[in-house]
C-alpha cells in the first residue's frame, strides 16, 4: 500500500465537478449502478458471441477457429511490456478523488499519459515480433502465413490503440462513475457482432474479423472520451512534475511485472493447449468453456462494480469495512458459482449440441474440470482486485510469476498426456498456490493475523461439493435433453441449487447480511437521489 501521502496540498479544497463528484457517495448505490452498467455490456458481449460464434466456426472451420482463439491470446503477450499506466491512474484517482484538487488529478492524468508514450515503441516492436512468428506458433499451413501475420498485426494495432483510450476508462472507473456510459459499449458490441457476421459471409475470414476488432476499439474509445468529457468537471491533462512522473513510473513498473505475470498465468491456456496438441483441440476447449466463462464474467462484473468503492475505503484505511465487504463478496461468489456450476455440469453438452453441434463437446470429465477451474479462478480474481487497489502489488507479482511457472510446467506435462483434462489439472494446482498466497497477503494488508484468515467455515464448501456430486450423477443418467427441456430445466436447476445453497450452505447471520445488502440498494433510482453512505 502507498505509504507516501497522495495529496500534495491537503489544505486545498475538495474538488467538486459540475455533476457533484465532490459529494459524499452512496458506495452501495454506485456499486449497484456500476455493476448494472458492466453487466449490460457483458451480457451484450456474450449474447453477441452466442449468435456470432456459430457463423465464425462455420465460416472458418474448426482449425482456423482454433487459430483465431490462439491469436487472441498471443497478441495479449505484448502486455508483458505494458506498464499498465491506466491501472495506476484508476486506483490513484479512486483514492484521491475526494481530497485532491483538479490540478493534482490532471497532473496524475498527464503522468500516466507520458509513461504510456514512453512504452509505445516497445509495444510496437513486441507486436511486430509476435506477428512475424504467429504462423509458426499456431501451426498454420504455409498457405496461411501471410493471412496469419496480417490478422495478428491488426489485432496488435487494435490493442495498442486501446491502451490510449483506456486512460479515459480509468478516470471514469476511478471516479466511481462507470455507470455514466451505461449502454454505450453494449450497443457497440452488438454493431461489431453484426459486422463480424457480415465479413464472414463475404468471405474476408480472419483478416476481416481483425479489422472489425479494430473498428470496435475505435468506437469504444471515442465513446469513453465523450462520456468522460461530459461528466467529469476536472477532466484534462496537465504537464506533471518530474516527481509525479517518477512516482507513476515506479508504480507502473510493478504493474508491468504484474501484467506480464498475469499474461503467463491467465492468458496462456489456449496457446499452450494449441502448441502441445492442435488448434482443433483449442476449438473444443473454447466452445465447451464458453458458458462457464460467461457465467464467471457475470460474477466478476458484480465484484468489479464494488472495487472503486473499496479503493476509497483503502485510502481512508477503514479495514474493518473492507473485511466485511470481502466476506459478503466471498459468500455471493460461492453461492453463484455453485448454482451456475450445477447447471453447467448438467446441461452444457445439450447447449453445445444445439449451438454448434455435439461433436464440439470436450467430454463430461473435461466439462467438470473446466467448471472447477472457473470457480477457483473467480475467488483468485476477487482477492487480486483488492490487492491491486492498494497500489502495493510487489508480493502479488512474485506469487503470480511462481503460479505461472507452475502452470507452464504442469501444463506441458499433463496436457501432453491428458489433453484438456490435463490442462485443467495444471490450472487447479497453480491457482491453489496463488489463492493461498494472496490470502496471506490480504491478512497483512488488512492488519489481521494470517491465522484468522484461514479459519474457514467448511459448511458452504461441503454443501457445494454435495451439489456438484449430485449434478455429475444426474448428468450420467439423463444425458442430452431436447432444446425445449433445456429451456425449462436449466433455469429450474439454477434456482433450485441457489435456494439449496442459500439455506444449507450459509449460516443465518450470512443470510441476513446478504438480504440487508440487497434491500439497501434502490434498484429503480439513479445515483443523483442519494448523497449519504
Amino acid at each position: 500500500m502507498i505509504t507516501e501521502p497522495l495529496i500534495n496540498n491537503p489544505a486545498e479544497p475538495v474538488i467538486t465537478s459540475k455533476n457533484g463528484e465532490g459529494k459524499k457517495e452512496n458506495l452501495k448505490q454506485r456499486a449497484y449502478l456500476n455493476t448494472l452498467s458492466s453487466m449490460l455490456d457483458y451480457i451484450a458481449n456474450r449474447l453477441t458471441g452466442l449468435f456470432v460464434n456459430p457463423f465464425i466456426v462455420g465460416g472458418l472451420g474448426s482449425s482456423l477457429f482454433g487459430i483465431w482463439q490462439m491469436l487472441g491470446q498471443l497478441t495479449g503477450y505484448i502486455n508483458i511490456t505494458d506498464t499498465r499506466a491506466s491501472q495506476v491512474l484508476k486506483w490513484t484517482v479512486a483514492q484521491k478523488k475526494d481530497v485532491a484538487t483538479a490540478d493534482e488529478l490532471q497532473s496524475d492524468a498527464g503522468a500516466a499519459f507520458i509513461v504510456l508514450l514512453c512504452i509505445m515503441p516497445v509495444l510496437l516492436i513486441g507486436g511486430s515480433i509476435i506477428s512475424w512468428y504467429a504462423p509458426f506458433i499456431t501451426h498454420a499451413g504455409l498457405a496461411h502465413y501471410t493471412l496469419i501475420r496480417t490478422t495478428c498485426s491488426l489485432l496488435v494495432f487494435s490493442l495498442i490503440i486501446f491502451k490510449f483510450f483506456e486512460l479515459f476508462e480509468a478516470i471514469l472507473r476511478g471516479m466511481n462513475l462507470s455507470f455514466k456510459r451505461m449502454g454505450l459499449r453494449a450497443g457497440i458490441v452488438i454493431i461489431g457482432g453484426g459486422l463480424k457476421v457480415l465479413v464472414i459471409k463475404m468471405g474476408y475470414g480472419l483478416a476481416g474479423l481483425a479489422a472489425v476488432q479494430l473498428v470496435d476499439t475505435l468506437l469504444t474509445g471515442l465513446s469513453f472520451y465523450a462520456v468522460v468529457k461530459k461528466n467529469i468537471g476536472w477532466f484534462g491533462i496537465k504537464r506533471p512534475s518530474r516527481a509525479n512522473i517518477l512516482r507513476f513510473g515506479k508504480l507502473s513498473a510493478w504493474y508491468l511485472a504484474d501484467a506480464g505475470a498475469n499474461v503467463v498465468n491467465s492468458n496462456s491456456d489456449k496457446l499452450l493447449l494449441g502448441i502441445i496438441t492442435s488448434p482443433v483441440t483449442v476449438t473444443y476447449y473454447t466452445l465447451t468453456k464458453f458458458i462457464p466463462m460467461a457465467l464467471q464474467g457475470i460474477i466478476n462484473r458484480l465484484i468489479l462494480g464494488i472495487m472503486p468503492g473499496v479503493g476509497k475505503l483503502l485510502g481512508l484505511k477503514e479495514y474493518e469495512k473492507i473485511n466485511n465487504v470481502r466476506k459478503k463478496i466471498n459468500s455471493v461468489t460461492l453461492l453463484l458459482t455453485t448454482a451456475f456450476g450445477v447447471t453447467v455440469i448438467l446441461f452444457n453438452h445439450t447447449f453445445l449440441k444445439v449451438w454448434v453441434g455435439k461433436e464440439h463437446f470436450a467430454g463430461q470429465l473435461a466439462n467438470v474440470m473446466i467448471m472447477i477451474t472457473i470457480m477457483q479462478d473467480t475467488f483468485v480474481k476477487n482477492d487480486a482486485c483488492i490487492i491491486s487497489a492498494t497500489l502495493d502489488i510487489k508480493k502479488k507479482v512474485f506469487l503470480t510469476l511462481i503460479s505461472g511457472a507452475l502452470f507452464a510446467g504442469f501444463g506441458i506435462l499433463f496436457a501432453s498426456k491428458w489433453g484438456i483434462v490435463g490442462l485443467c489439472l495444471a490450472l487447479i494446482i497453480s491457482r491453489l498456490f496463488l489463492f493461498i498466497g494472496q490470502r496471506k497477503i490480504l491478512a497483512g494488508i488488512m492488519q489481521s493475523g494470517a491465522q484468522s484468515e484461514f479459519r474457514i467455515s467448511y459448511r458452504p464448501f461441503f454443501t457445494s461439493f454435495i451439489l456438484f456430486g449430485l449434478a455429475v450423477w444426474l448428468a450420467s443418467i439423463t444425458g442430452v435433453v431436447t432444446i425445449y427441456q433445456l429451456a425449462l430445466l436449466a433455469p429450474t436447476v439454477f434456482l433450485t441449487s441457489l435456494i439449496a445453497f442459500y439455506f444449507f450452505g450459509l449460516r443465518k447471520t450470512e443470510r441476513q447480511e446478504l438480504r440487508q445488502m440487497v434491500t439497501s440498494i434502490k434498484f429503480l433510482k439513479s445515483d443523483k437521489a442519494f448523497s449519504k453512505n
